[in-house]
């Protein structure tokens, strides 16, 4: 077992309508924005945002079934995306979460159930809400 691990757990709302491509490959990447509150004793604490990237069946889920406010638990990896940026020259590097397990956790309106699925598998399966001893 390596003793370097790389897992990162959220639970937030969707910022923005998902960005979804199609690549001629047949592969699919959808890109979003997760807000997650901190714990904090104010009542005007700002968010921490996160830039997701979500590869395959997964990026087809978020791209269908998520929208601007919808709640949802992510488990994925940093990574860190590194460019030079054409006008300055200056070396660039930018943290995104790439997901590899994906929870809908209800709609901006609060829908009744969760959906969860994750990169290593081709089938979705719905949980009610009332299964959250996991949390």
């Amino acid at each position: 077992m390596s003793d370097n691990l790389n897992v990162i757990n959220l639970v937030g709302r969707v910022g923005q309508q998902p960005e979804t491509q199609y690549f001629e490959s047949g592969a699919v990447l959808t890109k979003l924005s997760l807000a997650v509150n901190r714990r904090s004793n104010k009542k005007d604490s700002e968010p921490d945002w996160f830039a997701l990237e979500i590869w395959g069946n997964i990026a087809e889920v978020a791209a269908n079934y998520t929208d601007k406010g919808s709640l949802i638990g992510i488990q994925g990896e940093l990574k860190l995306d590194e460019w030079i940026e054409q006008t300055t020259g200056q070396q660039r590097v930018k943290p995104v979460i790439r997901v590899h397990n994906l929870e809908l956790l209800g709609s901006n309106s609060n829908s009744n159930s969760r959906t969860h699925t994750s990169d290593n598998s081709d089938t979705t399966s719905s949980i009610p809400d009332e299964d959250t001893s996991d949390f």
